[in-house]
């Protein structure tokens, strides 16, 4: 099946030119982004324009997310590491037909990567792609809120890290003290090593 690629359609809409189509080409290429991300980041094209026209040419709705609600299992689905990877969010759900707000439903690498994962079929809708990065910093918990920093912890979570760290100063202590005989041993060392070298006739005459 003849696919419509995002490139060509800009090209025939006169949005962008084909010199714009191999700079971002070569940018993809070496950066690993998505196409229309990368196009977004040359400023070739304003992501508002480009949702518009991808909505209208293709007849995909678009999204708005500002107010949206999305299902915890549905957060679940797509790991937000997922979602940052493709910029994407999903939308909803129904009778195993996941809506995903994408700001390039043309990216078919996206949507089958994203049907392999969760096992749904996935439907494209288009958003601007800063309202999808927003909005996933937004719906995603953040693992690290609510988690007692390391003042707080005291000794009742860590007791095997805190005796480790008590045991290992007991051994610091024990460890100084071999340290200081080793350095006596070792001056006492120089010393008869030293007495030798200038032999029993190098003392001080009587």
């Amino acid at each position: 099946m003849n696919r419509p690629k995002l490139g060509d359609m800009l090209i025939e809409a006169n949005l962008i030119d084909e010199v714009q189509m191999r700079i971002a080409l070569q940018e993809q290429k070496q950066r690993g982004t998505r196409f229309g991300s990368t196009l977004l980041a040359l400023h070739f094209i304003d992501e508002n324009v480009l949702t518009a026209f991808l909505s209208r040419q293709l007849d995909i709705p678009c999204v708005s997310l500002s107010n949206i609600e999305i299902p915890p299992r549905l957060l679940a689905a797509v790991s937000k590491d997922l979602a940052l990877r493709y910029h994407v969010l999903p939308v909803r759900e129904d009778k195993g037909t996941l809506h995903v707000a994408m700001c390039d439903p043309l990216d078919w690498e996206t949507t089958e990567a994203l049907e392999a994962h969760t096992g749904w079929s996935v439907v494209p809708m288009v958003a601007p792609q800063s309202s999808i990065l927003d909005c996933i910093e937004r719906h995603y918990p953040d693992p690290y809120v609510g988690k007692p920093s390391i003042e707080d912890t005291g000794s009742g979570l860590f007791p095997d890290l805190i005796r480790e760290i008590e045991e290992m100063d007991v051994f610091g202590r024990h460890f100084r003290k071999i340290e200081d005989r080793l350095d006596r041993i070792e001056a006492a060392l120089a010393r008869l090593e030293g007495s030798r070298e200038r032999g029993p006739g190098s003392g001080n005459p009587a």
